[in-house]
């Protein structure tokens, strides 16, 4: 008796983690929406993401990610990431990473400033057997960034932390013949900073794309990003992005 209460209990404290977290992922963003967007731009993200599987529980991943700016076409950021992998239980997955990052100053398009990114993250995923898909992912990124006024570099670099929350819903629209099919993914992810950093809120992405499952070693999905970032306390970049990913499974997958 004493295990069913237990598990009732863990039960009911999940559920209600999940729902404050919904709320305050939702409410955030919208919050940022109330405030001032004085400036918006358009982009493109294409993406190669190589997943290898080592073993039952082990997947390398590797990303390749070049962001552009519309209009006119001119770079914006490029960013390399390496992260292993471990799904502990058939609902958690833990990850360390590194990753490498340039960035171009907006307003001089001619610097570019690099970043250097260890992070950590862990996942939750609800019952992989049901038609919807839920996860939950907190990712940790320790940021060494190269000091600048804006408009130059002005040696060494700086560091903070910055915490991210995502919500993804996952399902799957249109089976095909030989494996093939359409999902569809809905996220939402608040990024906030803590150290040395002129503000709390960093950004909020809400993003959904469809991915077509083209073989059981690739797939390509594309869709659209809405992000929020503070210029100042009061004023908000709104980027638009279309981004396109093209996954890539090497290894023994089931």
């Amino acid at each position: 008796m004493h295990r069913v209460h237990t598990a009732v209990g863990r039960v009911f404290r999940f559920s209600a983690i999940k729902k404050n977290l919904y709320i305050f992922l939702v409410l955030l963003p919208l919050a940022s929406y109330a405030q001032s967007i004085s400036n918006s731009q358009w982009f493109l993200w294409i993406r190669y993401y190589n997943q290898t599987r080592l073993n039952e529980k082990l997947t390398l991943h590797a990303e390749i990610d070049d962001r552009v700016y519309s209009n006119p076409l001119q770079q914006s950021q490029f960013f390399s990431h390496i992260h292993l992998h471990n799904r502990i239980k058939p609902w958690v997955d833990i990850a360390g990473a590194m990753s490498y990052n340039l960035t171009n100053l907006p307003s001089n398009l001619s610097v570019r400033v690099t970043e250097w990114r260890p992070w950590q993250e862990v996942n939750f995923f609800s019952d992989k057997n049901k038609k919807i898909l839920f996860q939950f992912r907190y990712r940790l990124d320790e940021r060494f960034i190269q000091n600048n006024n804006k408009t130059e570099l002005t040696g060494g670099y700086h560091f903070n932390l910055r915490h991210r929350f995502r919500l993804q819903m996952t399902t799957s629209l249109i089976k095909l013949k030989n494996d093939r099919s359409i999902s569809l993914k809905l996220s939402d992810e608040v990024m906030l900073n803590t150290g040395d950093v002129p503000r709390v809120f960093d950004q909020n992405r809400l993003s959904g794309s469809l991915e077509y499952q083209m073989s059981d070693r690739w797939s390509i999905e594309s869709g659209y990003v809405n992000l929020i970032q503070p210029i100042t306390d009061s004023e908000f970049y709104e980027r638009h992005v279309i981004r396109t990913t093209i996954y890539h499974k090497l290894g023994k997958w089931k």
